[in-house]
């Protein structure tokens, strides 16, 4: 009766009942604000004064004033409480961060058990520096990494094995693969546990010609706008027995690459290919091929046109894989293009799935 009283006479009820929730459901609500934001909080009440002190997630996002996000960092490393795990670490450099200050932060990371990193680095990098590189690819407890390198002027050079046991999920953007004695590079193999590997705009040294995929344990992949500093044409081989997804997205910037693949595929489920550079049709008839196992592939239409031209000129004198496991194929065409008609569609369409028993195909039109 009071409550309703309250309301018909307009009065404001100044119960705090955010106050009133237990800390552990305070901190899990305060881990997915930017931690600046969280320790501005704090001056709200006694209660709140050290509360952020005990947060398992750190994310420290750029806001104006480096020597300020200098200055913050290191107030957050000295007087975070030491006795509470740091579990997901998400930080971005700039050019002017203190070296000391990133290497005593993945440091403490590493000795606090952390499990998440995502590290972004600014593009006005006309180096990037790897002084950190050794204390990530050291920490045993990570499950998660996912390194994004902004510049398109430089690359951030990685060790030739990545020696972490725990690690589950992988992302790497813009990083460069170290050979070893000859010219080949295989920096999963040491990852036991990987599961999911996505690698955008990276590359090899030109001493490395070949990068192997190496990791029995790995079920989605997905290579995006690869990048290549040698004049010959690299190589990229796959061991992948338990892959059960694969994606290829490839802008008319990317690379042309030779793909192989070392094993069967028996649980590959799904297949998306997006490739927009200008290579021969025969590389696209490989690629697939190597996926003929795949339950449900999904073809660009840019795609598409690289095969139609040569079907059209009557120089496909390859036949198609037969897909044996085949229950799906879908078309993903690109808002408002009119790159195909129907019926050039529909022609390799008939070409590709020539080979197959029962296959369902579906148009998708994206941005």
């Amino acid at each position: 009766m009071e409550k309703k009283r309250r309301r018909r006479s307009g009065e404001r009820n100044e119960e705090d009942r955010l106050s009133d929730l237990p800390n552990g459901v305070l901190l899990h609500i305060m881990e997915y604000l930017p931690t600046r934001q969280v320790f501005q909080n704090s001056v709200l009440s006694k209660r709140w004064k050290n509360l952020w002190k005990s947060l398992t997630t750190l994310s420290l996002k750029p806001f104006k004033g480096i020597r300020k996000y200098n200055k913050f960092i290191s107030l957050v490393l000295s007087n975070r409480d030491h006795s509470v795990p740091l579990h997901n670490l998400d930080l971005t450099v700039f050019v002017s961060v203190e070296p000391k200050l990133l290497n005593n932060f993945i440091k403490y990371g590493a000795l606090h058990h952390l499990q998440k990193l995502t590290l972004s680095i600014d593009s006005k990098f006309k180096e990037i520096p790897n002084y950190f590189v050794p204390l990530i690819f050291n920490c045993q407890s990570l499950t998660f990494l996912d390194l994004f390198i902004c510049s398109s002027r430089s690359s951030l050079k990685l060790p030739p094995s990545l020696l972490l046991p725990s690690l589950k999920t992988l992302h790497l953007s813009n990083v460069t693969f170290t050979a070893r004695d000859n010219d080949c590079v295989e920096p999963f193999s040491t990852c036991i546990l990987l599961t999911t590997l996505v690698l955008r705009y990276s590359m090899h040294q030109q001493s490395a010609q070949t990068l192997y995929i190496s990791s029995p344990s790995l079920s989605t992949l997905k290579l995006e706008n690869l990048v290549h500093s040698h004049t010959l044409i690299p190589k990229i081989v796959l061991y992948v027995p338990n892959m059960s997804s694969f994606a290829l997205e490839n802008s008319p910037t990317s690379m042309c690459y030779e793909l192989s693949c070392t094993c069967h595929l028996p649980f590959l489920e799904e297949v998306k290919i997006d490739n927009s550079v200008h290579i021969h049709s025969s590389i696209i008839i490989n690629w697939l091929g190597l996926f003929s196992n795949v339950r449900t592939l999904t073809l660009s239409s840019h795609t598409l046109y690289i095969l139609l031209k040569d079907l059209c000129m009557g120089k496909m004198d390859i036949q198609p894989p037969y897909f044996a496991r085949l229950e799906s194929f879908n078309i993903k065409m690109g808002f408002n293009s009119n790159m195909m008609s129907g019926d050039e569609v529909k022609m390799v369409l008939e070409y590709l799935v020539q080979n197959c028993k029962t296959t369902i195909v579906n148009v998708i039109v994206s941005s």
